[in-house]
């Protein structure tokens, strides 16, 4: 029950519910993006950007929420035509949440301190003088990391799964499809946009 609660909670909450906290913490997240000049260039990958503008922010966090969206309740409908929108656009505002939270944690002091440790051995190519320490610390940073994204795309699955009733293999092809497609065009064609609108 409680497992169930934790990897499929769109079964035990109301919509009204997950909505709001799926979409309080995407507006926690544009604040903290804003706040730690950190920009989404990939649907579900993050890198530091320095002096990065509040719109920029914003028009991110819409993107790569209604990407998805659009993109899945295309998958959904196809699944079955029944699909609500609403459903599906849960799904995709709330496995943010996981993320959100990997962000927020990497912003405690001794791992901002590690990664920016990591970040000038990288460039000054002195990779082999960081300490046993940071590199345990980076090492357990980023499969707590992973875990939390696995985490993300586990809740994801199960709200289109929910939502639409996929149940045969192909279902969980085209969700992944959309997955994928999002991605990409996110990547290759959104963000180099967004990044050359605002710079």
């Amino acid at each position: 029950m409680k497992t169930n609660l934790i990897f499929n909670p769109f079964e035990k909450f109301s919509e009204t519910s997950l909505a709001v906290a799926g979409a309080s913490v995407i507006l926690f997240s544009v604040l903290l993006f804003w706040f730690s000049g950190q920009s989404n260039d990939g649907i579900y990958h993050v890198t530091y950007r320095s002096g990065i503008q509040l719109v920029q922010a914003i028009t991110e966090a819409l993107t790569y929420t209604f990407l998805p969206f659009l993109l899945l309740i295309v998958a959904g409908k196809i699944v079955n035509p029944k699909t609500r929108l609403v459903d599906i656009l849960n799904a995709t505002i709330v496995h943010r949440i996981p993320m959100t939270i990997g962000i927020l944690l990497m912003q405690l002091p001794f791992l901002k301190k590690v990664t920016d440790a990591i970040i000038e051995a990288v460039q000054t190519n002195t990779l082999q003088q960081l300490s046993i320490a940071t590199l345990w610390i980076s090492t357990i940073a980023s499969l707590v990391m992973l875990a939390l994204l696995v985490y993300s795309i586990v809740l994801l699955i199960n709200g289109f799964k929910t939502a639409s009733h996929a149940k045969k293999p192909w279902h969980y092809i085209l969700f992944a499809l959309a997955i994928i497609c999002s991605e990409l065009i996110y990547r290759f064609g959104v963000y180099p946009f967004i990044t050359e609108r605002f710079t």
